[in-house]
Parts: C-alpha cells; sequence; structure tokens
C-alpha cells in the first residue's frame, strides 16, 4: 500500500502534519480534504494566510495541494 506525507505548507514547508497508509492517490486526496474541512473548523486562525494541505507519495512526488482558504 502506498505511503502519503500531509503537509502543512504557505509556500514554504510549515509543518508536518502525520503520514498514512492508503490504497490509492484518491483517497490521498480524499483525506487531505478532510484534513483541511477539520483545519478549517478547528483552527481558523489559519484561514486568510495562504495555507495549504500538500500531499506527497512515497516517492516524493506532489499528489495534490488542497488550499485551506475557500473561495467563491
Amino acid at each position: 500500500m502506498p505511503f502519503f506525507t500531509y503537509k502543512i505548507i504557505d509556500g514554504h514547508f510549515v509543518s508536518d502534519f502525520g503520514a498514512h497508509d492508503l490504497p490509492s492517490e484518491i483517497e490521498a486526496q480524499i483525506e487531505a480534504i478532510k484534513l483541511a474541512c477539520s483545519l478549517r473548523e478547528g483552527r481558523p486562525e489559519l484561514l486568510g494566510k495562504g495555507y495549504s494541505i500538500l500531499v506527497i507519495d512515497d516517492d516524493g512526488t506532489a499528489v495534490c495541494s488542497i488550499p485551506l482558504d475557500v473561495t467563491g
């Protein structure tokens, strides 16, 4: 099973936010969306500052980036 790492970034690395063995990139993206929603509710001080959740696979390739800020 692939290993995915989650990081909070603001254009630069800010913080590691865990890692998971998940069956696919799609599952990793779903988890990133859930994490972003959780942070929006639980850490509102992060909003409006350009933070994103970056998902990286076990090869070091970026899978997706989910912004914390919601637009439109």
